[in-house]
């Protein structure tokens, strides 16, 4: 299976975050669009991209229109390990073996990038390091001409 394609129907699904807390795709799109970050904690690109992430996040504006959640693929303590490692404050949700959530979106290499509209379809889907795909997440330019980073990174 390939990874979902922007224009088409994301799959709902429900998963638990760190606390343990259930959160359902559906629900929160209700207040807004979701952007969806599928990961692994020892994947070297995910690493390279989550402090991006963040930075998104941190300077993103509160008002519900922007809801990010990172989609881990490892157990619960590694990735509170990770987050703690690179300041990651936003929802962390884990989708346990065998992936299912993964599955469903067809992820074959991370870290891989979706923003799903208010309506359920999806508008970006990307993978890997991607200066635009990260641009169109933060809706601003977020990074600078020359700023010695790559345009892009696979996963």
């Amino acid at each position: 299976m390939k990874q979902l394609a922007a224009r088409v129907q994301a799959p709902d699904f429900e998963l638990k975050d760190l606390n343990g807390v259930v959160h359902r795709l559906h629900t929160a799109l209700s207040h807004g669009r979701v952007v969806l970050v599928f990961f692994k904690v020892s994947c070297p690109t995910c690493q390279f991209t989550f402090p991006h992430i963040q930075r998104i996040f941190a300077n993103a504006d509160k008002d519900g229109q922007r809801q990010l959640w990172a989609i881990s693929q490892d157990d619960p303590d590694d990735t509170r390990r990770f987050a703690r490692q690179y300041g990651i404050t936003f929802g962390m949700l884990i989708d346990e073996y065998p992936y299912d959530i993964s599955n469903a979106y067809g992820i074959v290499s991370v870290p891989t990038l979706f923003i799903i509209e208010q309506d359920g379809k999806i508008s970006m889907s990307d993978n890997g390091f991607s200066k635009a795909s990260l641009n169109q997440i933060a809706g601003y330019d977020l990074f600078k001409p020359n700023d010695g980073l790559p345009a892009t990174r696979p996963g």
